[in-house]
């Protein structure tokens, strides 16, 4: 058997020439499939139409610096400096369409140019293409707006990174940005960016006006999800206000654990059973409906980690509250089950496409 160097030409019998070189490698050649994507929705003309900066005559076009910025959070190149390896690298100009790619202080002097009304214009701008993607959502007359925050711990001297609630690295300065995504398309719609001492609900009707500015018109009836990081009076008073039905994880206040353990409960199987009852929290103006979920807990089984569930008497609770009257206790815990996955959508652009 030959043995084959990056340098020899291999030869089999005559028939088939083989050569190993390392000229046409690399290591990004996955970027295809989300070029092809990028290209046939149009963002960079998208991005060049909308992004209006004062730049005198460039080499790089706004729309090019843009989305070559995109290309490098995809690929996870989150630094400047990253961004080196992408100029070097032919191939993946190649795949993408570019004649050369942008140095690094390129990248500085354009980011420099931003404030913050044009960097939300961007976020306009993806809300855009999300029309287009699903046709302004014309085959629904209702979604459902999944709400939540997310701590992301920085390393340095990051700008408005500040110390707050941070359950993996207490101490540590962080952002707490509040998302939002459409439940039935798992589809981001809008996010709010905030420093890390900002608590859960703290700015979120705001951010829920914003959220609703940017639904499309046709949509008749809102639904809306969230963790008890969202269980404030206020904002479920908005909420009523604007007539959209929601289904709240409740934080389990003492005067709340009180009242678990005299309700009614219905057996709905596999060791769960529901329960409802009203409750008044102080200084509230009218009771609320309260969706209760009592699980058995037996032995050998994994442990919950929901801050929301707590132990009593050999079973677990999850309470919900919600303003949806015509469902049933397990159809709203049904329904508020499918927010699990927020998570999951989180994860998946902060891993997958540098969120």
């Amino acid at each position: 058997m030959n043995r084959i160097t990056a340098r020899e030409k291999v030869v089999n019998d005559g028939a088939v020439e083989t050569q190993f070189t390392g000229k046409n490698l690399t290591s990004v050649g996955g970027i295809k499939l989300f070029h092809k994507f990028a290209r046939k929705l149009g963002v960079e003309k998208a991005l060049e139409r909308s992004i209006k900066l004062p730049r005198k005559e460039v080499k790089y076009k706004t729309g090019r610096v843009l989305i070559s910025l995109l290309y490098a959070l995809v690929l996870d190149l989150n630094r400047l400096s990253d961004t080196a390896r992408l100029q070097v690298d032919r191939v993946f100009q190649l795949l993408v369409g570019f004649d050369g790619y942008p140095h690094q202080s390129t990248f500085s002097r354009f980011l420099k140019l931003f404030t913050v009304p044009l960097a939300q214009q961007i976020g306009e701008t993806s809300v855009s293409l999300l029309g287009k993607v699903r046709d302004d959502f014309k085959e629904y007359t209702r979604l459902t707006l999944d709400l939540d925050s997310h701590v992301e711990t920085v390393y340095g001297k990051q700008q408005r990174a500040k110390v707050g609630y941070n359950p993996r690295k207490p101490g540590r300065k962080s952002f707490h940005p509040l998302l939002c995504f459409i439940g039935e398309t798992r589809d981001f719609l809008w996010g709010k960016f905030r420093p890390g001492n900002r608590y859960t609900a703290q700015g979120a009707i705001g951010f829920l006006k914003e959220c609703l500015k940017r639904l499309p018109r046709g949509i008749k009836e809102i639904f809306l999800r969230g963790d008890s990081g969202f269980f404030d009076d206020k904002f479920l008073n908005n909420l009523e206000r604007r007539r959209i039905k929601y289904a709240i994880a409740v934080k389990l206040y003492s005067t709340i654990q009180a009242r678990l353990g005299g309700i009614g409960y219905r057996d709905i199987g596999g060791g769960i059973a529901v329960g409802e009852f009203l409750y008044q929290g102080h200084k509230w103006e009218k009771a609320r409906r309260m969706v209760v979920i009592r699980e058995e807990v037996r032995e050998g089984r994994a442990k919950k980690k929901q801050p929301k569930l707590f132990d009593l008497q050999g079973y677990s609770y999850q309470v919900i509250v919600t303003s949806i009257e015509e469902w049933s206790p397990e159809e709203v815990w049904r329904f508020y089950n499918q927010r699990a996955c927020v998570e999951n959508m989180i994860k998946e652009g902060m891993m997958g496409y540098g969120l």
